[in-house]
């Protein structure tokens, strides 16, 4: 049976080896973590570029196809407005001819009457002479044969010379006027011609302004329905552009976004673009105040003034960088803050300015509500100076 003996165990004293292994141990722990988050990193930015390219082919693809149907559609208005145009001067032209061939037939008819008349004149004329000389050998054989022979032959010769008289200066002048219609008929028919020709001229203001009211009518009503469509697919792609741009942390882009789904924009009138932004402008507020940030550092070490100048440089990093290693206690940056809170081109050094605002004033804005942080400022400021 062994002998059981209390006995007390004490700590082993480190040397420098066991120290210099504890701490080889803990930097190969570090680098494994460093190693793992760059690797997650590199995935990162991986799966970002792949979403970015994605979404680029995408834009390109609805902008072609958005540019190839304007095309079509702009082509086949060209020719839609050639052929009305066409037909209306085509119409145009055929009534102005029928017109002038309504006046060629009408004076022709009027020379045939003209012409009718003085033959039907002659015929008459000579048809009553006849008709005269016979009753008048009647009646000189008959009166040759009483004594008032004398007496009647000088009435009956008064008489019917008178009447002859009287006919034949009846005959001779419709024959004059018939005549002088035909010597004048190329000046008469120049005067027509001359006449219808300025009545034509006189109606060119009207014809030419009822061409340009029909032509002005039919483009209107096939370019108004393409500009709609056109005016569509244009606010369309540029709330895409938008969206696309806000998620790569453009400030201005995410602003506009905001503005329509809050209903402050003509676009939020429709749904469809309305619906498209509030989602974009929820998950990007989701993905900026998520608990897991992204921390930015120096490769060398900064004082507060050197990080003043960082927080005014163009590169978003810097000024990312310079908010996330600023002393945290120190207020006379909160005008500066201001100012990125204000203008700051990139959502994520918005988010980091207005985290330090509210961590300095004891405040909980959100990062989007910029208006409300100015006029907060603008009342509060002189606490602070």
């Amino acid at each position: 049976m062994a002998l059981e003996t209390d006995q007390t165990k004490t700590p082993t004293p480190l040397d420098a080896v066991a120290i210099g292994g504890i701490v080889r141990d803990e930097l190969d722990r570090r680098d494994k973590y460093l190693e793992f988050a760059q690797g997650q990193i590199e995935k990162d930015r991986a799966y970002f570029k792949h979403l970015y390219n994605y979404a680029v082919a995408f834009l390109a693809i609805l902008v072609g196809g958005a540019a190839y149907f304007s095309y079509t559609s702009v082509n086949q208005m060209r020719g839609d407005i050639k052929a009305s145009a066409d037909a209306e001067r085509t119409e145009m032209k055929s009534t102005v001819d029928a017109e002038l061939n309504r006046d060629k037939a009408e004076m022709a008819a009027l020379r045939t009457q003209v012409e009718n008349t003085g033959t039907e004149a002659q015929i008459t004329v000579k048809k009553e002479l006849e008709n005269i000389r016979t009753e008048v050998q009647k009646k000189i054989d008959t009166e040759f044969r009483s004594e008032n022979i004398t007496h009647l032959i000088g009435v009956a010769a008064k008489e019917r010379t008178e009447k002859e008289l009287t006919r034949v200066i009846n005959s001779e002048a419709s024959k004059q006027v018939a005549q002088g219609i035909k010597d004048q008929w190329p000046e008469i028919q120049k005067v027509v011609e001359d006449q219808t020709k300025d009545a034509v001229k006189a109606l060119q203001p009207t014809i030419s302004s009822a061409v340009d009211k029909a032509t002005q009518e039919q483009v209107k009503t096939s370019v108004e329905p393409i500009q709609n469509k056109l005016a569509a697919y244009d606010v369309s792609i540029r709330i895409g552009s938008l969206a696309t741009l806000a998620h790569g942390d453009n400030r201005q882009a995410f602003d506009e976004l905001l503005e329509v789904a809050l209903g402050n924009k003509p676009e939020s009138t429709n749904p469809d673009l309305r619906n498209m932004a509030d989602a974009t402008v929820g998950a990007i507020i989701q993905s900026t105040e998520s608990g897991l940030q992204m921390g930015y550092s120096f490769k060398e070490k900064q004082t507060p003034d050197s990080m003043k100048q960082f927080l005014l440089s163009p590169n978003q990093l810097d000024r990312a960088a310079a908010l996330d290693n600023y002393p945290p206690n120190d207020i006379t940056i909160l005008p500066t803050l201001v100012t990125m809170i204000k203008s700051d081109t990139s959502i994520n050094v918005l988010h980091k300015a207005v985290v330090r605002f509210n961590t300095l004033t004891k405040q909980s804005f959100r990062f989007f509500q910029t208006k409300e942080i100015l006029d907060w400022w603008d009342k509060n400021k002189s606490s602070f100076q």
